[in-house]
């Protein structure tokens, strides 16, 4: 293996219920999902949520059936999402999103206009 082996993420258990399961970080194949995240549109906001929660589980239950994972309680979608973004230190990119952008309108503020 090379170098980029130290790279892989660890993952961690997380009950939902009665069960424990090891849930492991997204990966480089996830950025199209988590830029749908992203989305204006609520729609796809949901398909994309949906996705990486189906990928995270099929990911740790691999003997999980599509039916199965559809049929998880909405009760636990909250805890799971949250598990999925804290693992995957994303739990603060709305808040970096926000900044980055406030940023960006400052210097946008101060670079002069053309003719001004």
């Amino acid at each position: 293996m090379s170098d980029l082996s130290k790279l892989v993420g660890k993952g961690k258990n997380v009950t939902l219920g009665e069960i424990t399961i090891h849930i492991k970080p997204l990966t480089v194949n996830s950025i199209p999902i988590l830029m749908s995240m992203s989305s204006e549109n609520p729609k796809e906001q949901a398909e994309a949520m949906n996705e990486i929660i189906r990928t995270t589980l099929k990911e740790a239950v691999p003997d999980a059936t599509d039916e199965e994972i559809k049929n998880i309680g909405v009760e636990y979608m909250m805890p799971l999402m949250e598990a999925i973004m804290s693992i995957n230190k994303l739990d603060n990119i709305d808040s970096d999103k926000a900044r980055l952008i406030e940023k960006m309108k400052g210097q946008n503020e101060r670079t002069p206009k053309p003719g001004a």
